[in-house]
């Protein structure tokens, strides 16, 4: 459920080539034909004459899909790669790019051997779900590779779940070995990692609902974390949403969850401490331990926090986008 989704980021360059100064925005993925990005694709490049079939991908990129049928012969395949390498740099291509199946991974050694200056690939990144391994190579001599690596971050959400009591729902989870696991000592949001092309709102509301049984709507993003050097050396970004529940009868994940409850921010604020839960409290709420928050009062307000939206350019889809608002 919980999947390690990482995002790539996006960067800016202003390249120079010869006299003529010409702006790149570069994306980690080129090789991905994503609707977003079709404005991008320079669909005037020639594409007759070169040895293999190719995609026309964001920024020049030329893209090869080798399946695992066709071109058994990997020396012949290997020699179509490089004069292909040759027709891309001839016609201004800036890139290219592979996608190998795993039953052909036997082709990575030879596409990333420094023996070979004519191909010199490099691995970029391996999807998963496809079971492909995708290979690149920066095809302008006399411009620096600006191509970021793949998949630096990964992205997670924490549900602050507030009631009409102005209580809070909080999960424990199991902690150790299957045989021998016992309930985690702190009480904390539920949450987890976004899935593949998941929103804030949909995530959050889902991985509320698989721990606890708890249905909820999506009012905004209150807070987030950016912290860096977790496993392989990722980043993580973590995102604290305020959700308002449709129901309270809890029914939880025997798998994740070992316990769950909804607490009152006065004993939560009294008897617990963790961090963020905290922070979320005395920046989105004013609220500290000398709080003391009638038992009548009515649901407590975030004093500001991230709507959903949109951005949107002329004949393109609508971006998601989050504005700070303060709470009416």
């Amino acid at each position: 459920m919980k999947l390690d989704i990482q995002i790539s980021m996006t960067m800016i360059s202003l390249l120079r080539y010869g006299k003529q100064c010409s702006s790149f925005l570069q994306r980690t993925t080129p090789h991905i034909t994503n609707r977003s990005f079709r404005y991008f694709h320079a669909t005037s490049l020639p594409m007759d004459g070169c040895s293999l079939p190719f995609d026309i991908g964001p920024y020049s990129a030329a893209e090869v899909t080798i399946s695992t049928n066709s071109d058994n012969d990997d020396e012949l395949l290997l020699s179509k790669i490089e004069e292909s390498i040759q027709f891309w740099k001839d016609n201004d291509y800036t890139s290219a790019w592979i996608t190998i199946p795993s039953a052909r991974a036997r082709l990575v050694e030879q596409l990333s051997s420094k023996d070979n200056n004519n191909l010199c690939f490099d691995l970029h990144h391996i999807n998963s779900s496809e079971q492909t391994i995708i290979m690149k190579k920066w095809l302008k001599d006399d411009i620096e590779d600006k191509i970021p690596p793949w998949a630096s971050h990964q992205v997670g959400v924490a549900g602050f779940v507030l009631n009409d009591d102005n209580e809070i729902l909080l999960i424990k989870e199991w902690s150790g070995p299957l045989s021998s696991r016992v309930p985690s000592k702190q009480w904390k949001m539920p949450g987890g990692m976004l899935d593949r092309g998941e929103s804030f709102e949909e995530a959050t509301i889902r991985e509320v609902y698989e721990e606890t049984g708890i249905k909820c709507s999506f009012e905004g993003i209150l807070s987030f974390w950016h912290r860096h050097n977790l496993k392989w050396g990722k980043s993580d970004m973590y995102y604290v949403c305020l959700l308002r529940p449709k129901s309270l009868e809890l029914n939880l994940c025997p798998v994740e969850i070992s316990d769950a409850r909804w607490m009152h921010v006065n004993d939560f604020l009294a008897n617990e401490n963790h961090p963020l839960i905290i922070e979320v409290m005395r920046n989105n709420f004013s609220l500290d331990v000398t709080s003391n928050v009638n038992e009548n009062a009515e649901r407590l307000k975030s004093l500001a926090y991230m709507k959903p939206g949109s951005v949107q350019w002329p004949g393109r889809e609508p971006y998601p986008t989050y504005y700070s608002v303060p709470t009416k």
